[in-house]
């Protein structure tokens, strides 16, 4: 899994940083990022070029959202 804490960064990075790591994903692997918002744009990316995901919002307010190109997110869920 690749972890991707942007919680602390401001836009553009946190969007950059997810595309970039989109672009390397192996069909295997999972992106776990953590956010303070819910980055709709990014999931238009990630679905326009194949890839799955999904989000959810903690106690502590963070959006955890996961993406792949092609595995089981539903495992995933907590």
């Amino acid at each position: 899994m690749i972890l991707l804490d942007t919680r602390e960064l401001d836009h553009p990075i946190p969007l950059e940083m997810a595309v970039d790591a989109f672009k390397t994903l192996k069909s295997n692997e999972v992106i776990h990022m953590i956010h303070r918002r819910e980055p709709i744009p990014l999931f238009e990316i990630i679905t326009k070029n194949g890839g799955r995901y999904l989000s959810y919002q903690d106690t502590d307010q963070l959006w955890h959202i996961y993406i792949t190109r092609d595995g089981d997110l539903e495992a995933l869920r907590v």
